[in-house]
């Protein structure tokens, strides 16, 4: 987590402000974080320096322009990062709504996470943050 000038803490570092959606939670498995680590090296694009600890690009939705970013550190506390703007005016929309699909997306890449890292990821907390720091952020 990355610390802010109230004291409240976020992942997420960025030289300009940038709003994002954090789902904050745990790891659960007995395995040293290292192992996990290695295996989520592995799997994603490790994005050093992005976020307080340990930073994955998860996907992107290249037609809105948002990631998700799987962040994690050593105490096997871990987030979800959505960054950008989930918009779907661009694909062929079935009766699913934008929020649906975002459900959807998320818990897809959660499994994944879970899948490839043999682990069990618990979270616990949905809250809009935002990032401040001494990083500039730039995905591809």
């Amino acid at each position: 987590m990355f610390l802010k000038a109230d004291g409240t803490e976020v992942w997420l570092r960025s030289s300009r402000r940038l709003p994002y959606l954090s789902l904050a939670g745990v790891i659960e498995t007995s395995e040293e974080y290292s192992s996990i680590r290695s295996k989520l090296c592995r799997t994603y694009e490790l994005l050093p320096g992005v976020a307080s600890d340990d930073a994955f690009l998860v996907l992107e939705l290249e037609a809105s322009g948002a990631a998700l970013i799987f962040c994690a550190r050593p105490d096997k506390h871990c987030a979800l990062l959505l960054l950008g703007k989930f918009d779907l005016s661009r694909e062929r929309r079935e009766a699913c709504t934008v929020l649906e699909k975002l459900v959807e997306v998320v818990g897809n890449c959660v499994d994944e996470i879970s899948l490839r890292a043999g682990v069990t990821i618990q979270f616990e907390v949905v809250q809009p943050e935002l990032a401040m720091g001494d990083f500039d952020l730039q995905l591809h």
